[in-house]
């Protein structure tokens, strides 16, 4: 996943600078959305609400199926404030607080939790379609019988980036 990380800072460093930036203007999106958002093997639904033209507030849902041992779904809140940038492109930051459970086939299930800081930038095609890339600093909380982050019981801090696509109405 870090082999992502330099490409998309790359991405994004020239995309910000190739675009005029001479004034700030409203970023143009729908009220609600629904995103896909690939970080790694995992995958989420993400349903952004905005709550003003600057910030939204989002519900995360995943499932994970690893072969035949294990299935995990994770539940999160997501918050994003963007920066004024340009009608296109706006960085952001924002938060990220869950939960993920782990269901294996046989034995005791886990829960583990996640906070988190990010920063990223999305770009707004038009008013109904964006991409965006993210960069995320993680606070894992593991269950005594989790084996997820490598520490059973313990807490943890871990990097991540996410890449999505959002539909807006």
């Amino acid at each position: 996943m870090k082999k992502y990380v330099v490409p998309a800072f790359i991405f994004f460093t020239i995309l910000f600078m190739s675009i005029n930036n001479n004034y700030a203007q409203e970023i143009n999106h729908g009220s609600w959305g629904i995103s896909a958002a690939v970080n790694g093997t995992e995958t989420d639904i993400v349903f952004p609400i905005w709550t003003d033209n600057s910030n939204y507030i989002a519900p995360a849902i995943g499932l994970t199926s690893i072969g035949s041992v294990n299935t995990d779904l994770s539940a999160a809140v997501v918050f994003h404030h963007y920066i004024e940038f340009n009608s296109h492109f706006s960085p952001f930051y924002g938060f990220r607080g869950g939960a993920i459970f782990g269901m294996p086939k046989t034995g005791t299930g886990t829960t583990d939790g996640i906070a988190g800081l990010l920063a990223g930038g999305e770009y707004f095609f038009n008013e109904h379609f964006s991409m965006g890339v993210e960069a995320q600093l993680n606070f894992t909380f593991s269950d005594k019988n989790s084996g997820r982050f490598g520490n059973p019981g313990g807490t943890n801090i871990n990097t991540g980036t996410l890449v999505y696509a959002s539909v807006y109405f």
